[in-house]
């Protein structure tokens, strides 16, 4: 059975492009999209939404929820109609935030549930100088909010060595079944942590590399194993993201080229599809009102596919995207941009099928974050969540 639902799922992969023309029209030289719903702002004045991660609910992708840091003040959690459901208030300056599934964590939720694996999202402490690792309880009321993992704020702060750390990423090894936290600070450096579960989360620093100027934004490729940086002046780097790949990068971009991309270069994120395929996305900060979102192909030489701009977005700092089928609302994914004005921050959602229309991406629904990557499901999602258990799952 397991096959033959494979082989009906491979039948429809790889969807064509919708046509969205109400959703789409060309303004300069680039096509412009509409978000459909913005999130409540960050509770700290001024620009202080940041970043975001996109957690998929274990049954109910209509239940997944928007993860984002309070760069003055903590976490904040909405669900995907922009409604704010948590705000932790750390009194830390929280930075970059990224999550994996999966993560082998021995313990109790806070409602009861025992676990023994759970979606960690880790975030880039810049008052407390490590990274700040929360578990994502999807038993709660509402569903999806963050607890520490290790208990407390303290105990879940793995310290980095360094002051003031910046940008951050996470990334999961297929090869070695490991997963890693890329942490950076403004003078270019990069420290690569392994994470260890069990009862609890420890790190150790495995790799330190210069990227040269100020680095941010990053994303991790844990199929194709590249880690992708943004250094913001000069254009967008691409290493290996296994501890033993060295520290010679390939420029995917640079600034002031002809594919649109501007500094700073802040947020990046990937598009999974199933066959390897996808596309690797990247905003400029400085841009203004006038942020442009260049589009390149996730696998190979990264080639440049288009750009287009998220009507009203300002000065994007960071960004996800999924496809992942999330409901009624986003039945093709979603994108998720931060947004400078007004002020407070806060973050817009697009349905990804706006941009793929703008673009003629193609996009794939049978990715599922939560399984494919691990060659298991989370716990507490069915094998039949958007594509068949992969190879080894029970």
């Amino acid at each position: 059975m397991r096959n033959l639902i494979r082989l009906v799922l491979s039948m429809f992969a790889i969807v064509p492009t919708l046509a969205c023309t109400h959703a789409v029209r060309v303004t300069g030289n680039y096509p412009v999209v509409q978000s459909t719903v913005t999130t409540g702002p960050c509770h700290s004045p001024g620009d202080a939404c940041d970043d975001s991660a996109i957690w998929i609910h274990p049954t109910d992708a209509a239940q997944s929820v928007i993860i984002g840091d309070d760069k003055d003040g903590g976490m904040v959690v909405w669900n995907l109609a922009g409604e704010e459901i948590q705000f932790i208030d750390g009194g830390t300056k929280m930075n970059n935030v990224d999550l994996r599934y999966n993560f082998p964590l021995a313990g109790t939720f806070s409602t009861g549930q025992p676990h023994t694996r759970v979606a960690l999202v880790g975030v880039t402490n810049e008052t407390d100088s490590g990274v700040t690792l929360y578990k994502v309880n999807p038993y709660s009321t509402p569903l999806g909010k963050l607890e520490h993992a290790n208990g407390t704020l303290p105990a879940s702060t793995l310290p980095l060595g360094k002051p003031e750390v910046y940008g951050a990423c996470m990334y999961y090894s297929q090869s070695t079944g490991t997963y890693y936290f890329f942490a950076n600070w403004k003078d270019g450096s990069v420290t690569q942590m392994e994470l260890t579960g069990g009862a609890s989360v420890t790190g150790k620093a495995v790799r330190t590399f210069d990227v040269g100027g100020q680095v941010e934004g990053c994303v991790a490729d844990d199929v194709h194993q590249a880690l992708y940086i943004g250094e913001e002046e000069v254009g967008i780097w691409k290493y290996g993201a296994e501890p033993t790949a060295g520290t010679s990068p390939v420029q995917v971009d640079r600034v002031a080229s002809a594919t649109g991309l501007k500094a700073d270069v802040e947020g990046l994120t990937l598009y999974y599809r199933s066959d390897g395929g996808g596309y690797l996305i990247a905003s400029g900060q400085s841009d203004g009102p006038d942020v442009r979102d260049v589009v390149y192909a996730r696998e190979g030489a990264n080639a440049w596919v288009g750009t287009f701009r998220v009507q009203g977005t300002d000065q994007t700092d960071g960004m996800d995207v999924t496809n992942f089928p999330l409901g009624p609302g986003f039945p093709h994914g979603v994108f998720v941009t931060h947004d400078a004005v007004p002020i407070p921050s806060r973050h817009r959602l697009t349905p990804f099928e706006r941009a793929a229309a703008a673009l003629n991406l193609t996009m794939d629904p049978t990715w599922d974050p939560r399984c494919s990557p691990y060659g298991t499901c989370a716990e507490g999602t069915p094998s039949s969540a958007g594509v068949p258990a992969p190879e080894g799952s029970n």
